[in-house]
């Protein structure tokens, strides 16, 4: 699912909370940016069934990326919406 109000991640102006889980919204919106240039090379390929390897590779990538590294998103963004603050509440005399 994607992030469903990037916003809140600004909501209150706490800009230490809001860059919290940085990793894991960087990692996120950058697999969704992937998955639409992978969206953008298939839909210039030649009609499935036609073309060489070469364009039957393509779309196996494509399928590949958005059956495997896409869904893997879900989980990040419910993170983000969440706000967890796990990362900040450790302090250093724990470690």
């Amino acid at each position: 699912m994607l992030f469903r109000s990037p916003g809140r991640l600004w909501a209150d102006g706490d800009p230490v909370l809001a860059l919290a889980n940085a990793s894991a919204y960087l990692e996120a919106v950058g697999h969704v940016v992937i998955a639409w240039m992978w969206l953008e090379q298939v839909l210039a390929l030649p009609p499935e069934g036609t073309g060489d390897a070469f364009h039957a590779g393509k779309r196996q990538a494509a399928r590949y990326f958005f059956a495997v590294e896409l869904p893997r998103t879900g989980p990040q963004f419910d993170l983000l919406e969440s706000r967890d603050r796990t990362t900040l509440d450790m302090r250093p005399d724990w470690f």
